[in-house]
């Protein structure tokens, strides 16, 4: 009996449109994905840093010429340290600066009680610890607590967070009450604190940070540079739910 004779496979010439048209799903998938990543909110995002940065005392976005970890890349000897420099501030906190200024009328320009630095959304008043300490010590001089009564008192009428933050020079201390710079910054900072909160502005608002002799302005290898370098910071910035509740 004669076999059946079998006809040839039908070859299918279009399997690669399968292979194809998977990989453009993927790679539009891809696309898709990498264009809903690219879309940051930047109000968010400047809100983020802003509140991290006062949460641990580390600006993400530190200015030129500084590093964010302390003693790894210092400041460039003297970049932050003119009073005249300024940057775009909030409208609240130039209010603070001009009528800071306006209490200052009439002291001596060359060493002004307050020196006011705008960097970028906040205000540094810097108090040199001459005027607010005696040498290592963290106890307010009286001629210091009234320029900080002075503070607090235009603070008080504002919806501002303040940072105080504790500088010393490079030479080292070793006491029964202070072993080291970080702890006499530290307690300069915190007793400036207290004596903010004594004075009415709300503790919640406050902090405060010591960072011993690693954010210097000037070169501690001069008497003029480790005076610049000795000083206490008050960071003053629009607290964060008065700005959300702005927009």
């Amino acid at each position: 009996m004669a076999r059946k004779k079998k006809h040839p496979e039908h070859v299918n010439h279009e399997r690669w449109l399968v292979s194809y048209a998977d990989f453009i799903t993927l790679l539009f998938a891809f696309f898709v994905v990498m264009f809903a990543v690219s879309q940051v909110d930047s109000k968010k995002v400047g809100r983020f840093t802003e509140s991290f940065s006062k949460a641990v005392g580390v600006d993400i976005f530190p200015q030129p010429g500084k590093g964010i970890m302390p003693g790894v890349s210092d400041a460039v000897p003297g970049l932050d340290s003119d009073p005249a420099k300024t940057s775009a501030l909030p409208a609240e906190l130039e209010g603070l600066q001009a009528t800071l200024s306006k209490t200052q009328e009439g002291e001596e320009p060359a060493s002004p009680a307050i020196q006011m630095v705008a960097r970028r959304h906040e205000l540094v008043l810097r108090l040199n610890d001459g005027l607010l300490f005696d040498s290592g010590n963290d106890a307010i001089r009286e001629p210091a607590v009234k320029v900080l009564q002075r503070i607090v008192a235009e603070l008080k009428k504002r919806q501002v967070d303040v940072r105080v933050e504790g500088h010393t020079d490079n030479r080292p201390i070793h006491t029964a009450r202070f072993r080291s710079n970080w702890e006499l910054s530290t307690s300069r900072a915190t007793a400036v604190v207290a004596l903010l909160a004594g004075e009415g502005l709300l503790a919640p608002r406050l902090s405060a940070a010591g960072y011993g002799e690693f954010h210097p302005l000037g070169e501690n290898g001069t008497e003029d540079g480790r005076r610049k370098n000795r000083r206490v910071d008050l960071i003053v910035s629009v607290s964060p739910k008065e700005t959300s509740e702005s927009k």
